[in-house]
């Protein structure tokens, strides 16, 4: 089933008219299981506008939607289609895989949102309906949360536990995921709410609409922080950048505008687009940012400066989306012409076509024999085929074996990783309570991945990373006298620390982890790379 998105995917209480009043029962075991169905067999690419497109934290994996009503799941790598979701009444508007790599969620025209989990590649099913009110007031007395138009983005924040969804009902939810409990809702727009960010602490929320502003939001309470309002038209996407320290727009009046978003004002305004521009990215690294618009047309440009670095005219329709890995290293654009193209950006002056994952077009009487033969075939099959797709999206999302790597990719995360690590081993000091050398290491690669300019990371941001990996995880528990743990102090600092400060979160004297500080040859090599 679906959350209140889908009736649990989160409430709908009516059409897209929110007139008419179409809801399942209420214990119906395939709550929504009718509306998005998955289609084992169908391989191909879109028939429709891509709309959106998400790459998993595996760099490996992409996921993307559209108005063919299709959710697929693709192997970057192999360009091919692992997994399709179908659903048959209206567009999948939006998708993002979460941060953990284990769920994507998808924003739907139904007035729902769905989210899957990718281990079992079945939709979440929530423990009780998504309702609005505090603890203390009774079941019977919370108000239920619906939607009532379009559900057009959705974000998960960072740990994963919250899900935010704007609608053209004009207002931006908040959901917890475990759950599906509407825990805040956030209005102030006056026109449909366009895109939704967490940003990277997870502290804030960041909102377009086609109202023309855009806006941040604190989560803890709803209040409303800034206002950006210096477009001329509506906005179609906004982005965090820089860590928090950069927030970028893209509008309707063909303008890309890079704000600081403490004090709400534009630093730079990018011109170039001659249309709508219909999405805007950050890269997580050199302050590369990259716009797509009607005209379509994708634009790279260097963040601080403002400076155009490059265009690319690849795409023969609207370019809708365009999205970088975690790495930084791809680019992924994708729009009304079907095709999904993916973009080596190493140079961002000169970035080189790495793979396109093709659409097709739409013949409606060959497709309908088409899909009749698909939904033959998969309940012919039934259980294996879905444990045999099962197994390609675990694959998907899994560590490459050597012989099947791409070795251009590999030599480019290579190189990445050694500057990493390089950069990481000059950090190291060696008078830390409670860490040794390689410690430090591990600690600093994670660390340089979350700092900003000014050399500082966001702590909650940064805490809930380590404390997603095992060996960072062993390390933030460590306990001082009071038994007050790394990760505690950490949290208690300020908002963003630097990395002196982090050490000093360490200076503990704990027997409990006791290493060894050599550093064996093989190791030195591996990092320095002499």
């Amino acid at each position: 089933g679906d959350w209140g998105l889908d009736d649990w995917w989160w409430p709908s209480s009516g059409g897209q008219d929110g007139r008419s009043a179409r809801r399942p029962p209420d214990d119906d075991p395939q709550l929504g299981g009718a509306m998005l169905s998955r289609r084992e067999f169908d391989r191909g690419g879109h028939t429709g506008g891509v709309l959106r497109v998400s790459f998993h934290p595996s760099s490996r994996l992409l996921a993307s939607c559209g108005a063919d009503q299709r959710l697929k799941l693709w192997d970057v790598s192999m360009g091919e289609c692992m997994s399709t979701f179908h659903k048959n009444d209206g567009w999948i508007y939006s998708c993002i895989v979460s941060h953990t790599g284990s769920l994507v969620a998808c924003a739907c025209a139904d007035q729902h949102v769905r989210v899957f989990d990718l281990s079992t590649l079945k939709l979440l099913q929530p423990l009780e309906r998504g309702t609005l009110g505090q603890s203390t007031v009774s079941q019977a007395d919370k108000e239920m949360v619906t939607f009532k138009g379009p559900v057009q983005c959705v974000d998960f924040s960072p740990e994963d536990t919250w899900l935010c969804a704007g609608a053209a009902d004009n207002k931006v939810t908040l959901w917890r995921v475990s759950d599906g409990e509407c825990y805040q809702t956030f209005e102030g727009h006056v026109d449909a709410v366009t895109s939704v960010r967490f940003s990277f602490d997870g502290m804030m929320i960041l909102s377009a609409s086609y109202d023309g502003s855009a806006k941040i939001w604190r989560v803890s309470d709803g209040h409303l922080a800034q206002t950006l309002t210096e477009h001329t038209s509506f906005l179609s996407a906004a982005e965090w950048g820089e860590r928090g320290q950069l927030v970028a727009t893209g509008s309707g009046d063909h303008r890309v505008l890079i704000w600081d978003p403490e004090e709400g004002r534009v630093l730079h305004e990018l011109l170039g687009h001659q249309s709508w521009v219909l999405s805007v990215a950050f890269a997580p690294r050199d302050h590369i940012l990259a716009s797509s618009g009607a005209d379509r047309l994708i634009f790279l440009w260097d963040a601080l400066t403002g400076a155009k670095l490059h265009v690319i005219n690849a795409h023969t329709d609207w370019v809708e989306s365009v999205t970088f890995d975690p790495t930084g290293i791809m680019l992924a654009s994708a729009g009304h012409d079907r095709d999904i193209r993916i973009w080596d950006v190493t140079d961002p002056t000169n970035p080189t076509e790495r793979a396109v994952l093709t659409g097709r077009w739409q013949w409606p009487l060959v497709s309908w024999f088409y899909y009749v033969a698909v939904d033959v075939i998969d309940l012919l099959r039934g259980s294996r085929a879905r444990a045999d797709q099962h197994l390609g999206i675990l694959e998907a999302v899994s560590d490459q074996h050597p012989e099947d790597a791409d070795p251009k990719l590999s030599e480019m995360q290579t190189r990445v990783e050694g500057r990493l690590a390089e950069r990481a081993m000059a950090l190291v000091r060696d008078d830390v309570l409670g860490l040794n050398i390689r410690d430090q290491v591990a600690l600093a690669s994670l660390f340089l991945q979350y700092a900003g300019e000014d050399g500082r990371v966001p702590k909650n941001a940064f805490a809930n990373a380590c404390m997603k990996d095992l060996m960072l995880k062993e390390l933030l528990m460590q306990e001082d006298a009071e038994h007050r743990t790394v990760e505690r102090r950490l949290r208690e600092s300020t908002s963003y620390v630097t990395w002196e400060e982090l050490l000093d979160c360490f200076e503990i004297d704990s027997q409990m982890f006791e290493r060894d500080d050599s550093i064996p040859d093989g190791f030195r090599i591996s990092v320095l790379g002499f």
